[in-house]
């Protein structure tokens, strides 16, 4: 991270606050080896061998990895790391996916991934079948923060590295899903940084992951230009709420929200994470906006349940509901910070940050990193 982004970040601090294995593993692992030359992947022809160099370094929870790169076969089983990988055009290095990735990306994903639908699906965020990961011969398997520890260890065992990606700095946490950290801003920043370069680098890309993370702190830079010097009165609050949950402090989005312009009235609450919501909750947080997701029932639930009809962000219009391509949740992920951000700030103020500025950064980010025109709405 440069100089000029560790200052951004600091002077934001005064206001941020198992598995199904099986016992053929082994011998599967061994009768397949550990691929490193041109294979067929389902149907995507991976890129030719090129010269490998051994890489060690320190995974996101603290685990020494050490992998020849760059990685020709990728399992994947995290969502954000998969979506990350199809930004930097690694799609063909992968062969096989989180079983998640739909409900927890969209169906988007099957246009920036072609072919993603048919791909073999080992294991999800917190569960795994050995058996079937070791028989796709991966060079590299990346993992979630929350993923059973004895099956990593399993895929360790047979020599086949495994990358923990938690989106997070401050290292590994207590709670996966709901972490205490001392500087959530920094740490969410740092952690999307590590985890885009890393990737970059297991997949061969890294001159479009630096050039992917230089997108996202441009659009940074455009939201601090328009909305930086409000005074906290005139930042409203914002509840967002999605498939039933709320999120409070340390998670992702409320970062977002402090850095498009608001403040988290759930985590002024004192709410830690994530927790369930109902109308009166929601009433006693008296936000100012709401904010809902379009995958889940959240925007519906509210803006036509009588129970919801006094809030003012109801009766005021002000809920919106956020579209897939914003990704604005608990973790981080490149377009998070590149248009999610940006699309918040555009939310609460439309006079400084306008739809035709988001829908251009949205059509660049697209047509460079996805390589599919943008077809999403921004208002």
């Amino acid at each position: 991270m440069s100089e000029n982004m560790r200052s951004a970040n600091i002077d934001r601090r005064s206001f941020l606050r198992i598995s199904a294995v099986g016992a053929g593993s082994l011998a599967a692992y061994s009768l397949f080896g550990c691929s490193t030359g041109k294979q067929e992947t389902n149907g995507n022809e991976s890129a030719a061998p090129s010269e490998k160099e051994e890489w060690s370094f320190v995974d996101q929870n603290g685990n020494d990895v050490a992998v020849k790169v760059p990685c020709e076969r990728m399992v994947v089983l995290q969502h954000h790391s998969l979506d990350i990988l199809c930004q930097l055009g690694a799609q063909d290095r992968i062969v096989g996916v989180v079983d998640g990735w739909k409900k927890n990306l969209g169906s988007y994903m099957t246009d920036v991934f072609p072919g993603i639908e048919g791909m073999p699906t080992p294991g999800g965020l917190k569960e795994w079948n050995v058996e079937n990961i070791a028989a796709l011969t991966p060079n590299v398997v990346i993992a979630a923060s929350q993923a059973p520890e004895d099956a990593i260890k399993q895929i360790r065992d047979l020599g086949i590295p495994v990358v923990v990606v938690s989106l997070r700095g401050e290292g590994k946490q207590e709670e996966a899903q709901n972490p205490r950290l001392a500087n959530a801003d920094a740490a969410y920043t740092e952690g999307c940084e590590w985890a885009v370069s890393t990737l970059g680098k297991l997949s061969g890309t890294s001159d479009k992951a630096e050039l992917l993370w230089r997108f996202c702190t441009e659009s940074r830079d455009i939201i601090e230009k328009a909305v930086g010097d409000l005074a906290g009165n005139e930042r409203p609050s914002a509840a967002v709420l999605a498939d039933g949950i709320a999120y409070g402090n340390d998670k992702f989005v409320g970062c977002m929200l402090v850095r498009a312009g608001a403040s988290n009235a759930v985590a002024a609450a004192g709410v830690q994470g994530n927790t369930k919501y109902n109308a009166e909750l929601v009433a006693s947080w008296s936000p100012d906006i709401i904010i809902t997701q379009d995958r889940y029932d959240d925007f519906a639930s509210i803006t036509s349940d009588p129970q919801y009809a006094a809030l003012p962000a109801v009766k005021n219009g002000k809920v919106f509901n956020a579209p897939y391509w914003t990704k604005p949740w608990g973790n981080p992920d490149a377009d998070s910070i590149a248009l999610g951000e940006l699309w918040m700030a555009h939310v609460l103020y439309p006079n400084l940050v306008s739809a035709d500025q988001v829908k251009e950064r949205a059509e660049d980010f697209y047509e460079t990193f996805y390589g599919i025109p943008f077809t999403g709405t921004v208002e």
